[in-house]
């Protein structure tokens, strides 16, 4: 019971803070830029546009969600932070109560954006008309891997922004993961492990074959790594504590 009183509290700061639209912006420029990637040059475009966009989503993601990210978590937490009300607010709220809160509601619009993001395809396959057979797992995929991953994500910001007074380096570090995000799918598939921003492009599941003399790609589907994406899972709630513990053992 405490634990409503506590988010319908936190909901009521985020009010006319047009939180909503950030979720709302990523979903069209990832619209936008999928619209103008996909458009079909040629008729042979449209029997893979599906898996091509299934394709490229991953890559996109690796760019613009650490980003996301960060900006979210910056303005979930910044009243507190810029306000410096922490003291205040730890004489009415308890710590732990306070830290699942801001976790609670930033994960709510990943949640939105991450479906969103899985919609994609079948918007840009009914505008083009696109004709090669789509699955209903693959949206599933999509959606698990991104929320996933973004959840991970989240604990590590939500790290930076509580215990920085200056919200300017968790936004360096949201612009640095999605470069290095990006530049990660380049290194070795070991090295790349290593890189927690990456593995948007790593949970993946279509590959390509580019044939030089033809300059024609084929896409194809290749098996979901379900047990990695459950590991990672683990790891996303494991993380989550190491940062809360961390932050509720800071003095302020």
């Amino acid at each position: 019971m405490k634990m409503f009183t506590a988010l319908r509290a936190e909901q009521m700061k985020h009010r006319h803070r047009f939180l909503l639209f950030l979720p709302v912006a990523l979903l069209f420029f990832e619209l936008i830029w999928a619209m103008w990637s996909l458009d079909p040059k040629k008729p042979s475009d449209l029997t893979q546009g599906y898996m091509s966009a299934f394709y490229m989503l991953p890559i996109v993601n690796a760019l613009i969600y650490p980003t996301f990210l960060a900006v979210l978590t910056n303005r979930v937490c910044d009243m507190e932070i810029k306000g410096d009300t922490l003291k205040l607010l730890y004489t009415l709220e308890e710590k732990k109560t306070f830290y699942n809160c801001k976790y609670l509601m930033a994960l709510k619009y990943i949640a939105l954006a991450s479906v969103g993001t899985s919609l994609l395809p079948w918007i840009a396959g009914k505008f083009y008309g696109f004709t090669d057979p789509v699955q209903p797992h693959m949206f599933v995929q999509l959606s698990l891997a991104t929320f996933v991953v973004s959840a991970a994500l989240l604990s590590i910001q939500q790290l930076l922004s509580l215990l920085s007074s200056n919200q300017i380096l968790p936004l360096v570090v949201g612009l640095a993961g999605s470069f290095l995000s990006l530049f990660s799918m380049f290194f070795p598939p070991a090295a790349a492990r290593l890189i927690l921003w990456g593995y948007y492009g790593l949970f993946g599941f279509i590959g390509m074959n580019w044939d030089r003399a033809t300059r024609i790609s084929t896409y194809y589907e290749v098996d979901f790594n379900w047990t990695g994406l459950l590991l990672f899972a683990a790891f996303s709630i494991v993380l989550y504590f190491i940062c809360r513990t961390i932050v509720l053992r800071k003095e302020v």
